[in-house]
């Protein structure tokens, strides 16, 4: 298979899927389109791209994954304890955080490597991270994110680039989703006036 076809097939995917988590806001069909097929795209994504394939089977055995899965196990248990429904811990481990961080710190990364310098790629896929939240100020309008679109915007930017600094240095994606799941799962457990930190370091 050609690096051209490869491309191809990697735009073409990518494409897809950002286009499913525009149109999800505004209605709810593409909520569960982008749930069910977006996990189908990445298997076709590292099947049609060598080096991410190649990829894919270090990161599976990867200690790391432990770590994720010992975070996450913590967390079920924080949340079935104060009764806050370990039902969303499951659902937050998927999305955002395992399509967010598989996409963007994995397969968005891997590809741009082929062309770019790591550094480089971290900072693309932060854009790229940025470009699909802008969805939220899009259809939005006056609401969220209202008057903190730039904040909006920059926090996206700047957590993208933390995450791709964590992938770099671990060459893998379960730190970076751990960080991700738990800053996210932190919300109910923090007192009103820290509510600003589960605001700016995550997306919605």
């Amino acid at each position: 298979m050609g690096r051209r076809f490869e491309s191809l097939i990697f735009i073409f995917s990518e494409l897809a899927i950002f286009s499913m988590f525009y149109l999800m806001q505004v209605g709810t069909l593409f909520y569960y389109l982008y749930l069910g097929i977006t996990p189908l795209l990445f298997a076709l994504i590292t099947y049609s791209v060598p080096e991410i394939r190649k990829a894919v089977s270090s990161t599976l055995l990867s200690k790391d994954f432990l770590f994720l899965i010992s975070v996450l196990l913590l967390w079920l248990y924080l949340y079935a304890l104060t009764r806050n429904g370990p039902v969303y811990v499951f659902e937050t481990a998927y999305y955002p955080v395992f399509l967010e961080e598989f996409n963007f710190r994995f397969l968005i990364i891997m590809f741009l490597q082929r062309r770019f310098q790591n550094g480089q790629a971290i900072i693309i896929q932060a854009v790229f991270y940025s470009v699909l939240y802008l969805s939220f100020i899009l259809f939005q309008g006056p609401g969220y994110p209202g008057i903190f679109m730039e904040l909006f915007i920059i926090d996206n930017f700047v957590m993208a680039v933390m995450y791709g600094a964590i992938y770099y240095f671990r060459k893998n994606f379960y730190i970076a989703a751990t960080v991700h799941l738990s800053l996210y799962l932190m919300d109910v457990f923090l007192p009103p006036s820290l509510g600003w930190i589960a605001y700016v370091t995550t997306p919605v």
